[in-house]
């Protein structure tokens, strides 16, 4: 009789044992699926990832100038910028110049980049990517580009209609003078106008 007791405690405590592996493991895979619910960067471009290799390392700083259109005062006043939004939580926010987009156009090389460097943060995926290539020419390669890339979560508030319309009415006009900080500034201060409500 003692001996079908103590075989019944056994059995008991494998099944409690088996019950709890169990639950923790069904908790683990539930964790795992909220988490990846959760956005954490733009949508992906499908990119070789030899060609993501060629894209820049992250800056030390939100602005990058790599073909030198930008003075010493527009890079700081851009980051000055770029840095206020960050500090209000309303965006992060990189600010690219470059003179080669890697066979792409303007707005898919800017998701592409923005994926690389994870800009936005992880909880809001708040991120904003501006891309410039200054017009180098008269030939398809040598056009002029802009683009400002979005995270998911600024999607609703930052359409693409309403980039392409900052990029039309803010930043060419400045392009067209040659004066690409002041595009930037101004297409930063229309963005933060739009993400505060001032409609002015």
């Amino acid at each position: 009789m003692k001996n079908k007791s103590l075989l019944g405690i056994a059995l008991a405590a494998l099944l409690l044992l088996t019950f709890t592996a169990c639950r923790d493991a069904s908790k683990t895979a539930l964790q795992s699926a909220q988490a990846s619910l959760e956005p954490s960067a733009p949508a992906p471009v499908t990119q070789d990832s030899a060609l993501q290799d060629t894209f820049p390392e992250v800056p030390s700083s939100p602005v990058l100038d790599m073909v030198g259109v930008l003075t010493p005062e527009d890079i700081n006043d851009i980051a000055e910028d770029a840095v206020e939004l960050d500090n209000l939580k309303l965006a992060q926010v990189a600010v690219v110049v470059v003179d080669d987009l890697k066979d792409m156009n303007a707005l898919d090389y800017a998701t592409a980049l923005a994926n690389k460097w994870g800009v936005g943060h992880k909880e809001t995926n708040d991120g904003i990517t501006i891309v410039v290539k200054p017009k180098t020419g008269d030939t398809p390669q040598g056009k002029g580009q802009a683009a400002i890339a979005v995270g998911m979560g600024m999607e609703k508030i930052l359409t693409n209609e309403l980039c392409q319309r900052i990029i039309d009415e803010e930043m060419i006009p400045k392009f067209k003078q040659n004066n690409y900080g002041e595009a930037i500034e101004e297409a930063l201060d229309k963005i933060k106008d739009i993400l505060t409500g001032d409609k002015d």
